[in-house]
């Protein structure tokens, strides 16, 4: 992983993209309009217009519902 200055607000973060893997901002809905995830990198929080937290914890929270649910059928 390497760390990243968002062209936007200056936030420094980490880029998840390496050999045969794409970054984590594959995995978030492009909020900003027009921005081209092809050139510069933004933040979680720019690329998503501050949504990031939200859909984060909304992801994980329907991710522990589908293991519930699994748990659920493979005990009845």
């Amino acid at each position: 992983m390497q760390t990243l200055t968002c062209q936007k607000c200056g936030t420094k973060f980490k880029c998840g993209s390496t050999e045969g893997r794409s970054c984590w901002c594959m995995n978030l809905p492009n909020m900003t309009g027009g921005f081209d995830l092809a050139d510069d990198c933004l933040c979680p929080d720019c690329l998503t217009a501050g949504q990031a937290k939200a859909i984060t914890r909304q992801r994980r929270m329907q991710k522990t519902q589908r293991q519930v649910e699994r748990a659920s059928r493979t005990i009845s």
